[in-house]
């Protein structure tokens, strides 16, 4: 009998080994190597060696299909396709071949993705800024793509400094990721410069005109005096990259984005110096810096699928910034009205998150300024508090739930039932022949 029951302990611990080999097999994060390099000759390249054979890549990001005529593989025998029932982009070989490591030739310029950042942002001094998120692979599928660990390396030629916030080398930079981080690497001349008043660190284009750049720099200090009086401090030194890059196709705009402590800025099109004697050019500008600065304060705590939640926030504390400071009120009322307008009849998912959330965040704020003065801000402050202290698996529900308290049930539930009925009939729209 005992001789039997260490036998059954022995095959029980074999057992449990046998499932804790096979967890620790399924779960253990698997490495992929990604090295970018940039040539004396200006020539863009990014490879991938991956610690298994793999028969197929796929890229964690895909907000389009540009990669198929952007990157060229160094061999032929390899190519960008598309899967058909997700859509997402993946590398392979013609012959469906296993393989270890590949390598793409990429075209540094600007492009923009409507709904993701931009894989490259030139400067005019030859310096480029790139988002590693565009050029993350999941082996085979990234079903779980959580388990992947990204070891970048970045090489230049050694008149350039690689530059990521607090972090700084000549030529070469070697730094970790996971699937769901990103980051800007600036790689070009300019040099990490002494701490400014101000407290962030700049990289910025000089072809910019000289009044936009100042306009830059002299509205950073009351930006920040502004939000930190407001929502809570910055944990990091915030690092700033504005950049401009020309357009042949005569597009031109802007467009920014906050990952984690970095603030890009990018301006396209045609000469910047005709640009900025447009009518309101200096009242666009303070919206578009004060709404990435509301990104930058709020810490990260973004839904894609309620993103009406933080763009609509970050549009009214814009709003809310520039009326502080007396701006136009015929153009802080045009940008009201065109919000409505869009709110109402548009049928671009996109744009309602930003139209019509800044419509509800105007509602919110509204209703928590009758018992304090902060309002929107407050439940922000609170939110953000919240989710550092406790991160929720559903952080919407916790934002309905802050509300209530700083509002009334009543309030949060018709706000809430006003947005679901206008997702729906946006559904409705999108749906009908």
């Amino acid at each position: 009998m005992h001789k039997k029951l260490v036998l059954l302990g022995l095959l029980a611990c074999a057992i449990g080994i046998w499932f804790a080999a096979a967890w620790l097999k399924e779960n253990a994060s698997t490495e992929v190597q990604i090295r970018m390099t940039k040539t004396t000759q200006d020539e863009w390249f990014v490879s991938y060696i991956f610690a298994d054979s793999v028969t197929q890549a796929t890229f964690v990001r895909n907000p389009d299909h540009s990669r198929i005529e952007r990157w060229q593989p160094i061999d032929n025998d390899y190519y960008i396709g598309v899967d058909a029932e997700s859509g997402h982009e993946f590398i392979a070989r013609i012959d469906g071949r296993a393989f270890n490591s590949v390598a793409f030739q990429l075209e540094p310029t600007y492009v923009t993705l409507r709904k993701d950042y931009a894989p490259f942002s030139p400067f005019s001094d030859g310096g480029v800024s790139w988002y590693s998120g565009r050029f993350k692979v999941c082996p085979q599928s990234c079903s779980s793509a959580l388990r992947f660990d990204y070891a970048f390396t970045m090489e230049a030629p050694l008149s350039d400094f690689v530059r990521l916030p607090e972090h700084s080398e000549r030529g070469q930079l070697v730094w970790r990721e996971s699937a769901s981080d990103g980051q800007v690497i600036y790689v070009g001349p300019q040099q990490p410069g002494p701490a400014v008043e101000h407290g962030f660190e700049t990289i910025i284009d000089p072809i910019l005109p000289v009044s936009l750049k100042r306009r830059l720099l002299s509205d950073v200090p009351p930006l920040t005096q502004y939000f930190n009086q407001r929502m809570p401090h910055l944990a990091e030194r915030p690092m700033l990259l504005a950049s401009f890059s020309s357009t042949d196709n005569g597009r031109y705009g802007y467009q920014g984005g906050v990952i984690g402590n970095q603030m890009v800025l990018h301006w396209y099109g045609h000469s910047m110096a005709e640009r900025i004697t447009a009518p309101y050019f200096v009242e666009d500008t303070i919206w578009f810096v004060a709404h990435e600065f509301a990104h930058l304060y709020q810490a990260g705590q973004f839904s894609n699928d309620s993103a009406w939640i933080h763009e609509g926030a970050a549009e009214y504390m814009a709003l809310e910034y520039l009326r502080s400071i007396g701006a136009n009120s015929v153009y802080l009322n045009h940008r009201m009205k065109k919000a409505s307008e869009q709110c109402l009849a548009s049928s671009d998912k996109f744009e309602l998150h930003y139209a019509c959330g800044l419509l509800w965040a105007a509602e919110i704020d509204q209703q928590i300024k009758r018992e304090y003065p902060h309002g929107l801000f407050f439940l922000w402050y609170m939110y953000v508090q919240a989710l550092d202290e406790q991160p929720r698996s559903d952080p919407v529900d916790l934002y309905f739930e802050l509300m209530a308290q700083l509002t009334n049930q009543e309030f949060t539930q018709q706000l809430q039932g006003q947005i679901a009925q206008r997702f729906a009939r946006l559904e409705s729209q999108q749906v009908a022949p």
